[in-house]
C-alpha cells in the first residue's frame, strides 16, 4: 500500500469514528421498507481502506442497516468473504436471496446496485457521495 493512501485510509478511519454520519430522514415506511432490504445485506470493510470508509458512512447517510464485517478484526469473516465470493478484496457487498447470494466487490458498482435496488422505494433517493479515486 502506498503512503499517499495509507495516510488517506487513517484520516478517514479517524474522521469517521470521531464524526458520525447522519442518515436521511424519511416517512417511517419508507424506511421499515429499507430496513428489510438491508438484512438481506453484509458489508465487508477494512478500517485501513479509503474506500471502504467511505463507502460505509455513504451507506449510513443513506440510512441502511447492513450487517457490517470488518475483515480485519475476524478471520472468520475474511474466510467467509473468500469461500464465498472468491476473493479477499475489499469493499464488498453480499446480497442474500432465494436464488443464491450475489458478491459486489466495487464502490462503484455497489453505489450502482444500491441506488437501482434501493432507489425505487416509495420516494426515497439515496444520496450521491463522491468516491475517492486511489
Amino acid at each position: 500500500m502506498n503512503l499517499k493512501r495509507h495516510i488517506k485510509g487513517k484520516t478517514l478511519n479517524l474522521v469517521d469514528r470521531l464524526i458520525p454520519a447522519k442518515p436521511i430522514e424519511r416517512p417511517a415506511d419508507e424506511q421499515v421498507l429499507l430496513d428489510r432490504e438491508s438484512r438481506r445485506m453484509h458489508f465487508y470493510y477494512s478500517r485501513q481502506c479509503p474506500s471502504s470508509i467511505s463507502l460505509k458512512r455513504y451507506v449510513e447517510r443513506a440510512g441502511l442497516h447492513p450487517v457490517t464485517k470488518e475483515v480485519e478484526r475476524a478471520d472468520a469473516y475474511r474466510n467467509e468473504l473468500v469461500k464465498g465470493g472468491g476473493e479477499s478484496r475489499v469493499p464488498c457487498l453480499r446480497i442474500c436471496t432465494h436464488s443464491g447470494d450475489r458478491w459486489i466487490y466495487t464502490p462503484e458498482a455497489i453505489m450502482e446496485y444500491l441506488e437501482q435496488r434501493l432507489g425505487s422505494i416509495g420516494s426515497c433517493r439515496l444520496p450521491r457521495a463522491p468516491l475517492h479515486k486511489f
